[in-house]
């Protein structure tokens, strides 16, 4: 079986990235992941588990080479699994242990920012417990993150930052329940009472926005 658990972190706005820095995080997790790939491909493997994180899958502000790292990992393990191969990745969330792997570079602010926009801690048990199932069960890429959609909710109503994945969700259960049919048609109105000209910036600037918040 192969584990593959590398992964480095160097965080920055895009305004701030360069190709050294990107290529420095992208290194270990991804280049790593690929010459396991291919040194094993002739092998009999049990399994070929690469740790990834969240950041893939919901973005994470100033995090774009981590997240683009462990997309790529989880790319490859599908990839893998088409090839008739062993692949499994794991794009974990937050755990509660503070100071171990990756989280002991977590400020508490970042923490914080997490837990508000709906990303919990998982125990050190409920992690295990996932693994197991992982293993267990067959799926090429599985997100254990513990959700807290009542966070999520809440941001989404004060206008906070919520990753457009988990927003989704949340808007969905709110279209069900009645109370956010009229989001769409609110935009279209705001739009069509605006010039061309005007209309243009406005889906624009919403556009950055919202690249912005997934990219970081």
């Amino acid at each position: 079986s192969v584990f593959h658990l590398a992964a480095v972190l160097d965080d920055g706005l895009l305004a701030g990235q360069s190709a050294e820095r990107f290529a420095r995080v992208l290194a270990p997790k991804a280049t790593g992941a690929r010459h396991l790939d291919e040194l094993t491909r002739g092998l009999d493997l049990d399994a070929f588990v690469v740790f990834s994180s969240a950041a893939g899958v919901l973005g994470s502000a100033g995090q774009s080479g981590y997240a683009a790292a462990n997309a790529y990992v989880d790319a490859l393990a599908a990839q893998r699994r088409a090839d008739g191969l062993p692949g499994l990745s794991l794009s974990w969330g937050l755990w509660q242990q503070a100071g171990v792997g990756l989280t002991a570079g977590l400020g508490q602010a970042e923490i914080a920012r997490l837990r508000r926009q709906g990303v919990g801690a998982l125990t050190a048990a409920q992690g295990l417990r996932a693994l197991d199932a992982a293993l267990s069960a067959d799926f090429a890429h599985v997100v254990p993150v513990r959700l807290e959609l009542g966070s999520v909710r809440r941001e989404l109503e004060r206008g906070g930052d919520v990753p457009p994945l988990l927003r989704s969700l949340v808007r969905a259960r709110l279209r069900r329940a009645g109370t956010a049919a009229a989001a769409p048609s609110a935009l279209r109105e705001r739009l069509a009472a605006l010039s061309p000209a005007e209309r243009q910036g406005t889906l624009l600037d919403l556009v950055r926005r919202e690249a912005a918040a997934v990219l970081g």
